[in-house]
């Protein structure tokens, strides 16, 4: 039954115009780790949850024990679901994979690129592999480790294909999840990457001193 006495419910988002259009969607996503923000396709899906926000907050909460955030000031604030370190709460494990340590790296070294050394005018993802191959070159052999461990192969038998293959697979994992944009060579970040500073602040804020422990 719809909400009459204009306390908020845990229900009233259902009544929302284009509810029955657009929950379904917001829902798998969020629950599989996807940032919501106005931008591009999203722009639909962000509206119902800002005019659904609290209603929202109430049923992942009751339903699912895990928190719909709201980060980052208009307007680049983005939504998602803080799953509160490893407790995913009542939602199925089988949803959102958790990030591999060489994307969590090549996403550190993204944001030193764009965010601390302020290169811009980096949008092509050709033009950042090739950064990172040669301005990282230090960096590469602690990278090879962190994805032969995850591919359980030796580090020797990697090369700069094996770089530029995962800052490909990196980036299309921070694609799926809201972080940048990426339309073939052309890649940005989202007002939602800055959850990677959130995550990782303290890595982030020594970031210097974190990359050197991969040589």
């Amino acid at each position: 039954m719809e909400n009459v006495d204009n306390k908020i419910t845990m229900s009233d988002f259902l009544y929302a115009e284009n509810a029955s259009e657009l929950f379904a969607e917001i829902d798998y996503l969020l629950k599989d780790g996807v940032h919501f923000q106005s931008q591009g396709t999203q722009i639909r899906c962000f509206i119902f949850i800002v005019r659904n926000d609290e209603s929202l907050k109430l049923y992942y909460r009751h339903f699912f024990d895990v928190e719909l955030t709201e980060k980052g000031e208009e307007p680049n604030n983005y939504f998602y679901l803080d799953f509160n370190g490893n407790n995913r709460g009542g939602i199925s494990p089988r949803h959102r994979d958790i990030m591999k340590s060489e994307h969590v790296i090549i996403g550190f070294i993204i944001y030193k690129i764009i965010h601390i050394d302020r290169n811009i005018d980096i949008d092509s993802v050709q033009k950042l592999k090739e950064k990172i191959r040669i301005e990282y070159e230090d960096y590469k052999p602690g990278i090879y480790r962190l994805i032969a461990k995850s591919r359980n192969i030796t580090p020797g038998n990697l090369n700069d294909n094996a770089i530029d293959l995962t800052v490909q697979s990196a980036l299309e994992e921070f694609r799926k999840i809201g972080w940048i944009d990426l339309n073939r060579d052309e890649f940005s970040t989202l007002p939602a990457f800055n959850r990677l500073i959130e995550v990782y602040e303290d890595y982030i804020l020594n970031i210097d001193e974190t990359l050197s422990e991969l040589k």
